[in-house]
């Protein structure tokens, strides 16, 4: 009996001192979150914060984490208050503050997919109170605007190659043609096939700035520079300039593109080319994709202008790519009109098709092939040869480029053009090789 008192008396006096503790603990509790917001209300955001790390045993309670979390937010430490908002939200998911706090705090760990989704969740929940509708709708235009930024990118390259032209002048193998009326002629050398050394300098730039989420405006730049050992007269820069409006509609991208292309031979302005081209892509899947484009524009020459015309190509295509393979397949046609009559024999259509293949071998080498075909027929009987001129023109060219680090890579490239005629000065093949180093960044 005495021992069953004993053992009475000793639970109680357990379960008095567990009450007693809890309540002293409560008591503490109760204190520190009162502290805590003290705190907060007067800024001291620091010293919040600092006393909540010590006080790490309460943890997973959703009135410590909210305190903790808004004091490591305002102290500028993004992790620590998306973990404690997190805990919040899990535990009172219609904590509508906390769930904003943690909007907030997304958006400071530039973690913007997570706080879009959180944003929309408030948006969307009819029991959510107006304010807080109103404060997420203006943290999802911060994101929106924050991620065109994000998206703003500038990129450039420099190459620099040294190279053998097999027919810098495009001149015929010929040593004598025919005139009819006129008889048989001896070629001067000018124009006669002339190979050579050069030097080529080619840079390229590219600005991107987003609109919105599906709409973007781009600038581009291509610039080469080419400089031959002995054909000087032959030295070029030859610059494209383009600037590129477009826009994402579900699966297909659409643009309007305008560009300028200026050429300078030998020091001195030789032609210019202006063109306006509308275009989209459609994305079937994940690999296939289809592309159409429709150019118009104008060629004018410095020291001829029956060479001047206007132009009109349309170019349609497909593309697929895998994760080691690019390919695509296209086709052109263009018209070229004389803006002169007696530039007539200049006039053509231009029909082509194009193969591209594109193969990843391993990590840092990667191997190019690009073959085409042209049927060119001139719209008036040449002038001097009295017949009308029919060209083909075979293009096969390839690069194999090794990439050594991110920034620098070096290129081997191989080109090489066949055009056949029905007036033999204007047959003539080409073989152009260069290696060549680029830096981008």
């Amino acid at each position: 009996m005495i021992k069953q008192v004993f053992f009475i008396l000793l639970l109680s006096y357990f379960a008095l001192f567990s009450l007693n503790a809890k309540a002293q603990d409560s008591i503490s509790y109760v204190k520190l979150l009162g502290e805590l917001k003290y705190l907060i209300s007067e800024e001291r955001y620091s010293e919040a914060y600092q006393n909540s790390q010590k006080n790490y045993k309460y943890l997973g309670e959703p009135d410590f984490d909210y305190l903790l979390g808004v004091s490591a937010l305002n102290s500028g430490l993004s992790a620590p208050a998306v973990f404690a908002f997190e805990r919040v939200v899990e535990s009172k998911p219609q904590w509508y503050e906390a769930r904003l706090y943690l909007v907030r705090s997304y958006i400071a760990a530039n973690n913007l997919p997570a706080a879009n989704s959180q944003a929309s969740v408030l948006i969307n929940t009819t029991t959510s109170p107006n304010r807080v509708k109103t404060a997420a709708r203006t943290l999802l235009e911060i994101m929106q605007r924050k991620q065109r930024l994000a998206q703003r990118s500038y990129n450039q390259s420099i190459e620099v190659a040294y190279g053998v032209d097999g027919n810098v002048n495009a001149g015929t193998s010929e040593d004598t043609i025919l005139i009819p009326n006129l008889g048989e002629f001896l070629l001067s050398p000018e124009s006669k096939s002339t190979d050579d050394n050069y030097v080529k300098l080619n840079y390229k730039g590219h600005y991107l700035h987003p609109v919105d989420q599906r709409s973007a405006f781009s600038l581009g730049v291509n610039a080469d520079w080419y400089k031959f050992n002995e054909l000087s007269e032959y030295d070029r820069i030859n610059t494209n300039f383009v600037g590129r409006y477009q826009q994402q509609l579900d699966n297909i991208r659409w643009y309007v593109q305008a560009g300028i292309t200026p050429l300078l031979l030998d020091g001195d302005l030789y032609r210019t080319e202006t063109s306006l081209t509308a275009g989209s892509t459609y994305q079937l899947d994940k690999q296939l994709s289809f592309f159409s484009a429709l150019s118009i524009g104008t060629m004018n020459n410095t020291f001829d202008e029956k060479l001047d015309n206007s132009f009109y190509a349309l170019n349609i295509g497909a593309s697929y790519m895998s994760q080691r393979w690019y390919q695509s397949l296209s086709a052109n046609l263009k018209n070229e009109s004389a803006n002169i009559n007696d530039g007539d024999f200049n006039a053509r259509n231009i029909s082509g098709i194009y193969y591209q293949v594109t193969a990843l071998l391993a990590k840092q080498w990667q191997l190019s092939a690009q073959t085409g075909y042209q049927w060119i027929s001139y719209q008036d009987e040449h002038p001097l040869f009295l017949q009308d001129r029919n060209d083909n023109l075979l293009i096969l060219s390839s690069s194999l480029n090794y990439s050594v680090n991110k920034s620098l890579a070096v290129q081997l490239t191989l080109n090489y053009q066949d055009k056949t005629s029905d007036i033999s000065l204007f047959e003539y093949d080409r073989f152009d090789t260069n290696l060549s180093a680029s830096y981008s960044f």
